[in-house]
């Protein structure tokens, strides 16, 4: 099924509002006007934006370090973000995020810190669905290089032998931090290894937003209906450093420029010209606002009071209530999808 003109100009606008605000920000870290670091996602931004979009809001999604396209994908506001991201208490996480951000009102779930320990949090979040016959699909989002963590292979275990609505959404960008992915594995792919557990699998082009949202459309649905978990690994190129202040030196030129050609950003926008649903015109329009947008969220978020050392506090230890915990808009039962 083709995807309409309204949802790959909305897919289009999430692409390019988080490409500014990765450019923003790391122009405000070269200027020495922001203290936190970027692993930035530029060149496979379709991968975030099209599985967040294609999720419902109380579905739960676990994202990744290069995680601003997942956060925008998924619903989270240019304010929200940017509160967090200079640690305000305004923020969604009471400014404690950091870098790895969570929203429980759009079912943003936390990162964690070590990369690869997220496995087991997602088998618990599906378990947790399952046995609340909520509706919720839980969605694992995580690089290749993880694949080769530990936890990877009794997670993926769990989630068959439980038949959980759980996503195992895969970017393999080439880059296991600042080594090449050939180094590590043999294989050029990982999903094949899910056959192994029984478990349903695909590989998509991880450029295409459009494509990204129709294939996570069909595994969302399927793990909904309770046909168990599935496998998406997504192709993609990171074409940045591995985070700010990496200066690529490791990276081939040729191989970089070759994956420029299919930015995501120009992918879409050109489907969107082919189709006659936007004008050149109207794609530079939504560049200007996007910009606007981002800036007006720093500029607030910059003018917000500062978190007191009572507020640093605050949730630290234990004490908060069960609804404070859950979060706002998770159903409690099925009746509430």
């Amino acid at each position: 099924m083709a995807i309409d003109a309204d949802t790959l100009l909305a897919l289009y606008r999430k692409l390019v509002i988080t490409r500014e605000a990765e450019q923003i920000w790391a122009g405000m870290l070269e200027r020495k006007e922001f203290y936190l670091m970027g692993h930035f996602g530029t060149g496979q931004e379709a991968i975030g934006v099209g599985i967040g979009h294609a999720l419902a809001p109380y579905d739960y999604l676990l994202p990744t370090h290069r995680g601003l396209a997942e956060y925008v994908g998924k619903g989270m506001t240019q304010d929200r973000i940017w509160a967090e991201y200079y640690t305000k208490p305004a923020g969604p996480a009471r400014g404690k995020g950091g870098l790895h951000l969570s929203d429980y009102s759009v079912g943003l779930i936390g990162l964690v810190g070590s990369l690869g320990a997220d496995y087991s949090i997602a088998v618990g979040a599906a378990l947790s669905a399952k046995l609340r016959d909520s509706g919720q699909v839980t969605v694992l989002c995580f690089g290749e290089g993880t694949s080769s963590q530990a936890d990877f292979s009794s997670a993926l275990n769990a989630a068959a032998l439980w038949k959980l609505p759980l996503i195992f959404a895969m970017t393999n960008n080439e880059w296991c931090e600042l080594t090449h992915y050939s180094g590590h594995v043999c294989t050029a792919d990982v999903a094949p290894r899910a056959e192994g557990y029984g478990i349903p699998w695909a590989i998509s082009d991880g450029n295409d937003v459009a494509t990204v949202y129709e294939t996570m459309r069909g595994a969302i649905d399927d793990a909904r209906a309770g046909n168990g978990p599935r496998f998406l690994e997504f192709k993609t190129f990171r074409t940045g450093p591995h985070y700010s202040g990496d200066d690529g030196a490791y990276m081939c030129e040729e191989d970089v420029c070759r994956w420029q050609e299919r930015d995501p950003i120009v992918v879409c926008g050109q489907h969107l010209l082919d189709i006659g649903a936007a004008t050149a015109d109207d794609l530079d329009a939504v560049k200007r606002e996007a910009r606007a947008e981002v800036e007006g969220a720093i500029a607030a978020a910059q003018a917000l009071p500062d978190t007191t050392y009572d507020q640093m506090l605050a949730g630290v230890f234990s004490g908060n209530s069960a609804d404070e915990g859950r979060g706002a808009g998770v159903p409690a039962a099925r009746e509430r999808r």
